[in-house]
Order: C-alpha cells, then structure tokens, then sequence
C-alpha cells in the first residue's frame, strides 16, 4: 500500500491453496487484500497445476509439502480417492472465487498445461465492458 502512491493495477499471482484452511484465505490475506482494492484496482491470477486439481493414478505416493515439511502418504491407485481429492479441490477453488468476489476483487484461473492468452484476453475484455457500463 505504501509502495505506489497512486492508483494502479496490482496483480497478486499465487496458487492461493491453502488446505489447512479449507480452502479459504486467512483473514490477514483477505484483510490486506481488501484494504488494497479499496485503493488500488487488485486483481488476484490463481496459477495452478494440472496435478494440484486431479491426481494420476501412480498406486501409492508419499508427498512432503514443501512449504510445511509435512509428509504424507496417498494412495492414487483408488479412483474414489482421487474423485475425492478433484472434487475437494474443485469446492476449493470455488470458495477462492466466491471470497475475491464478496471482497471486489477481479480474479482469473490459469492453469500451466493450457495457453493463456485467449484466457487473459477474454478476462479483461470484460473488465473493460463491465467499466464501460458501469
């Protein structure tokens, strides 16, 4: 907030998965993010993996998550678990969306395996229609 004066575009770019949450934001993030977009214009970019919203069916898995070191071990192998994990994530980012949007906030899913462009495009040009209208 101190950082740029006047009013700008800021472009938050994250995953923002945050499963010992539930999904949701942490309530300094959606604060801070908030404050920001009643200065600024924010506008939150979700990045996200393939594998992060559906996983291969490999058989057993042992993961260690990078940012806790909390290791856990996934059984991949059994379709009902991996339904279970795609849908988990699915409500996830369904929440994410539904809190930018009670906070004002623009927001646009990208995913690493699909091109971006048309994406991107598609997203503003409906930002400037909506700007135009309103």
């Amino acid at each position: 907030m101190r950082v740029q004066s006047h009013k700008a575009i800021v472009t938050v770019i994250s995953d923002f998965l945050t499963p010992a949450d539930g999904g949701k934001l942490s309530r300094a993030l959606q604060t801070s993010l908030r404050m920001a977009n009643r200065k600024h214009d924010v506008v939150a970019v979700q990045i996200t993996d393939k594998h992060e919203l559906e996983l291969p069916a490999l058989g057993r898995l042992i993961l260690e998550d990078a940012e806790t070191g909390e290791i856990l071990e996934v059984n991949t192998g059994s379709a009902s678990s991996r339904d279970a994990f795609a849908l988990r994530q699915q409500k996830q980012i369904g929440e994410l969306a539904k809190q930018f949007r009670s906070s004002g906030i623009d927001s646009i899913q990208l995913r690493t395996n699909e091109a971006y462009g048309v994406t991107l495009g598609r997203f503003f040009e409906t930002r400037e229609k909506r700007r135009l209208r309103g």
